[in-house]
C-alpha cells in the first residue's frame, strides 16, 4: 500500500534476505495502526467464530456446488483468459494470500547456498606477471540519472569529475531490479553461465588473491581468499564514516601491499543509497542538498525533500570513491584499476513508485539505469600503452561487461573471455 510493492518470487526473496538493520527502517506509526486494524482485530473476530462439524456428504455437496459455480463463471468469462495468461506473473504478485505463500515456496525451492554443484569455468593463463590490483566497487540503489557525471543538473560528483583517467560508460542497464539477481549477473560471463562458479571463485581457483569486503549482502555462493564483514573492520577504523561504507577502506592499502600474489582482486560491496532512510547513508558534512526527507514513509515527504536526501547519498558515494582512488594511487610499483557499478536503480516517487524490486517487465527505467565507470592508474595506462580518451564505447552496456573487463585487465586468457564484452579491449588496427 505504501511502496506499491508486487510480491512476486523475486520480491519474496528480497524479503527473506532482509536483515534486522534494514527492516527496522520500515517501521512507522501508520504501519502499527495498519497491523492492528487489518491484522489483530480481524484475527480476534475469527477466534469468536464457532466451528460446527458437518457430515462428509454435505461437505462434498458444497464442494461440488462451488466447483460448478466457479467453472460456470470462468466459462462465461472465457474471453478474458488470454489477458489473464499474459498478465499471470503480475497477478500472481498481487493476489493475496497466493502471492506471499506460493512465491515464498518458489523462492525457497530455488535457493542454493553452497558452491557445491556449481559448474566449473574453463581454466586460463595470465599473459603478464606484472603486479596488478583491480578493485570492484558494487554500488547499491544508485541510479545514473542522479549522477552529474551523466549530466544531472546538481553537482553530485564534484570530486570524480576532477579525476583524470576516468572512463564513464553510457547506457548501462541492470539485469534485474533487486540485489541478489544483479550480483549474480555482474559476477557471471553471460546469462547462460548463471549456474557456474562466480567471478571471485573463478579467480581464486586461478591463483588470484581475492578479497571480499562487505557492508551489504546478497552475493551468490563464493569461495575467496578473504571474506570480511564491515563489523569486523570497525574496531580498527577511525573517523565519522566508520558506521558507513568508508569502513570498507580500513587498512585496505596495507592489505593489498602485503599480498604475496601478483594479481589482487578486491570487491567492496557497499550499502550505498539504500532506502528508505536515505538520510542515514551519509555523514553530516554531505548534507548539502536541503531540505531532506527524514521519514521512512517517503511518500509523506515532498518530492524535493526525497530527491535531496537521495542526492546527498550520491555525493557521499563520490567522496568514498575519490578516497579509494587516492589510496590506490599511493600503492607503489603496482598497476591499479577501480570499477564502480550499481546493482540497480531506484524509484523516487515517479509514477507513484518508490524504492526498487518492481518486476523487470514493467519496472521504470529509473530502476534499471545504473552508473558504470572505471578509473585506471598511470602505471596501468603506461604498461598497456593505453589512452582513456581513445576508447570507443559500445552503444550500450550491461552488468555482464564486468566479468570480461576484469579478466582483460588482468591479462587473463580463457575460453570464456569475450573481448567484445571487455570495455577496455583495444581492437586490432
Amino acid at each position: 500500500m505504501t511502496y506499491q510493492v508486487v510480491l512476486d518470487r523475486t520480491m519474496m526473496g528480497n524479503i527473506f534476505n532482509t536483515r534486522y538493520s534494514e527492516s527496522v527502517e520500515l517501521l512507522s506509526i501508520s504501519l502499527i495502526i495498519f497491523i492492528v486494524m487489518f491484522g489483530l482485530i480481524p484475527a480476534l473476530l475469527l477466534t469468536q467464530i464457532k466451528v460446527k462439524q458437518l457430515d462428509r456428504v454435505r461437505v462434498l455437496a458444497n464442494a461440488l456446488i462451488a466447483f460448478i459455480v466457479s467453472f460456470s463463471f470462468l466459462y462465461a468469462n472465457s474471453t478474458s483468459w488470454l489477458w489473464i495468461d499474459k498478465h499471470a506473473s503480475i497477478l500472481g504478485g498481487k493476489i493475496l494470500p497466493w502471492s506471499y505463500i506460493i512465491n515464498s515456496t518458489r523462492h525457497h525451492s530455488s535457493i542454493n547456498r553452497s558452491t557445491e554443484g556449481q559448474k566449473v569455468l574453463p581454466d586460463g593463463v595470465f599473459t603478464s606477471n606484472n603486479k596488478m590490483v583491480f578493485v570492484l566497487v558494487i554500488g547499491e540503489t544508485a541510479r545514473s540519472d542522479n549522477f552529474s557525471l551523466y549530466g544531472y543538473s546538481k553537482l553530485t560528483n564534484p570530486k570524480l569529475q576532477q579525476q583524470s583517467n576516468l572512463l564513464v560508460l553510457n547506457n548501462t542497464k541492470s539485469c534485474t531490479t533487486y540485489t541478489t539477481g544483479s550480483l549474480a549477473c555482474m559476477l557471471a560471463p553471460s546469462n547462460q553461465h548463471l549456474g557456474y562458479e562466480a567471478l571471485p571463485t573463478y579467480l581464486t581457483r586461478q591463483g588470484v588473491d581475492v578479497q571480499w569486503r562487505t557492508n551489504n549482502w546478497g552475493e551468490p555462493p563464493i569461495e575467496v581468499s578473504s571474506y570480511v564483514k564491515a563489523g569486523e573492520l570497525r574496531s580498527k577504523c577511525s573517523g565519522n564514516g566508520c558506521n558507513l561504507d568508508e569502513v570498507l577502506l580500513t587498512n585496505l592499502t596495507a592489505t593489498i601491499e602485503s599480498s604475496d600474489k601478483e594479481k589482487v582482486f578486491v570487491v567492496l560491496h557497499t550499502k550505498g543509497s539504500h532506502g528508505p532512510s536515505y538520510y542515514t547513508r551519509y555523514t553530516k558534512e554531505f548534507n548539502q542538498f536541503i531540505p531532506v526527507c527524514r521519514d521512512e514513509e517517503v511518500s509523506k515527504c515532498s518530492s524535493e525533500e526525497l530527491i535531496n536526501a537521495y542526492d546527498n547519498t550520491i555525493l557521499y558515494t563520490d567522496h568514498f570513491l575519490s578516497t579509494l582512488i587516492n589510496k590506490l594511487e599511493k600503492i607503489k610499483n603496482t598497476s591499479a584499476a577501480m570499477m564502480y557499478i550499481s546493482d540497480h536503480g531506484e524509484s523516487l516517487g515517479e509514477h507513484g513508485l518508490y524504492l526498487h524490486g518492481t518486476p523487470y517487465s514493467f519496472a521504470p527505467d529509473y530502476q534499471k539505469n545504473i552508473p558504470f565507470f572505471i578509473w585506471l592508474s598511470d602505471q596501468y595506462l603506461d604498461e598497456n600503452i593505453f589512452n582513456v580518451s581513445n576508447i570507443r564505447q559500445a552503444p550500450n552496456h550491461s552488468q555482464f561487461n564486468v566479468f570480461h573487463t576484469v579478466l582483460g585487465a588482468f591479462g587473463f586468457e580463457s575460453p570464456v573471455y569475450e573481448s567484445a564484452m571487455d570495455v577496455l579491449h583495444k581492437p586490432e588496427d
